[in-house]
């Protein structure tokens, strides 16, 4: 009975020949990497190098000054770690005064300099979350810790792809990416300096009389670099989650095809390597929480603001000003899609998984009471696992959360604008 158990996924290929191309003991079987011969225990190819997902940005991290990977205990008292202490405090310390400057700022509410204040004031915010973040990662060494897990589960593969693992193209385009943010914040802080325009319509000179506009473009680099930073360490996991749970996706699919899931072994090997994806994306969910949660909601503020004053303000607002807070209005916006669409993306395909599963037949009617348990398993984990990242600690992300997120906050700035409109002595 065990031998027709092992050999009847086999001939039921073999009883595919319209469909499918004859193929032999021995061969992949559409498995990529994993052989199946008579008798024998599927075996898995040797996996390739793991990449450094970081690429050049670990150089950039290491000469931001937010680099405290000197700060763990066993070499916080050395004299790096000490200089990186004090480098980490006093750029925290620079972003914060900024911060307050920007909030002290007085206006009526609805009117350009409140929501101008608003506009900068937040996306300081975004950017001083940005660098704790930065230090919290870099502190708890938590990219190599992922690359470590990550290099332990691509052993785990059926088959090798170079495309997989190859982050060349993406550096190029995260490096592409960020340039807008540096462009157009140094843009608004070097344009504010030369033309001695304090941005702010602040009437009581709290904001140009302050030493934070004296050395706005200084802070606003540093706050640049951070949110970019930032931006790339944690799309870069996200991606690599993405690209692997997906690769795993596309060999269950291969097995289900050729009715391999019906094999004890590869079915329990299926059934580990899961749980150790969903695994995988609690702990990265776990440490991205303190940016992923909290910066969208920052940069979505910004964009709500900006949005309104390109459309309440456009006749009082010069060709230059007007062009910046354009450009404000996008990179807010694209900072909000790089928080929020890389967990859409991971919920899709633990999603498709599961629909993987359900609809494979052949393994739902499978006898063996064993391994219907581990399919049960396998299929509940995708299910009722908790693998979202929650927003703001309270709206866990998926693609119904971000879509009405998308939905409502652009109709925020239209009911601002029309109130605006209906209060012209504003």
């Amino acid at each position: 009975m065990t031998y027709l158990r092992w050999m009847y996924p086999i001939m039921s290929v073999y009883k595919q020949e319209a469909e499918f191309p004859m193929v032999e003991a021995g061969t992949t079987l559409g498995l990529g990497g994993l052989y199946v011969k008579p008798g024998v225990e599927p075996t898995q190819l040797p996996s390739p190098p793991a990449p450094k997902l970081l690429g050049p940005f670990e150089s950039l991290i290491r000469f931001s000054g937010l680099d405290c990977h000197k700060l763990r205990k066993e070499s916080i008292r050395s004299v790096k770690g000490i200089m990186s202490a004090v480098i980490a405090v006093i750029i925290l310390i620079i972003m914060v005064v900024q911060v307050f400057t920007y909030m002290g700022i007085e206006d009526k509410p609805f009117t350009v300099g409140w929501a101008e204040s608003t506009v900068y004031a937040f996306m300081a915010l975004q950017a001083l979350i940005s660098a704790i973040a930065v230090i919290c990662w870099t502190r708890e060494n938590f990219v190599s810790q992922f690359e470590d897990t990550l290099s332990r589960l691509r052993t785990m593969r059926l088959s090798t792809s170079q495309s997989i693992d190859d982050y060349t193209n993406f550096h190029r385009k995260a490096a592409v990416m960020i340039v807008p943010i540096f462009a157009v914040i140094l843009s608004t802080s070097f344009y504010s300096s030369v033309t001695n325009r304090y941005q702010l319509n602040d009437s009581s000179t709290f904001y140009s009389e302050s030493i934070v506009h004296q050395f706005s473009p200084f802070i606003d680099f540093i706050g640049c670099l951070a949110s970019s930073l930032a931006i790339v360490i944690y799309v870069t996991v996200n991606t690599a989650l993405n690209r692997e749970i997906k690769h795993f996706n596309k060999e269950l699919t291969n097995s289900a095809r050729f009715q391999q899931l019906t094999l004890p072994q590869v079915l329990n090997n299926y059934s580990k390597r899961h749980s150790d994806l969903i695994q995988l994306t609690r702990f990265v969910n776990q440490h991205l929480s303190k940016y992923g949660g909290i910066v969208p909601f920052f940069s979505l503020t910004a964009f709500v603001n900006v949005a309104y004053i390109v459309g309440s303000f456009k006749e009082s607002l010069d060709p230059v000003m007007y062009v910046l807070l354009n450009g404000y209005m996008l990179i807010s916006m694209g900072i909000t899609i790089a928080g929020l669409s890389p967990l859409v993306k991971v919920q899709n395909n633990i999603q498709e998984t599961a629909e993987i599963l359900m609809h494979d037949d052949v393994l739902q009617t499978c006898g063996d009471d064993q391994m219907h348990h581990t399919y049960r398993v396998t299929l509940d984990r995708c299910l009722h696992s908790n693998s979202k990242l929650a927003f703001l600690n309270a709206f866990p992300v998926d693609s119904n959360c971000f879509n009405r997120i998308m939905f409502f906050v652009p109709n925020i700035s239209a009911a601002m604008i029309l109130y605006r409109l209906s209060h012209p002595n504003l």
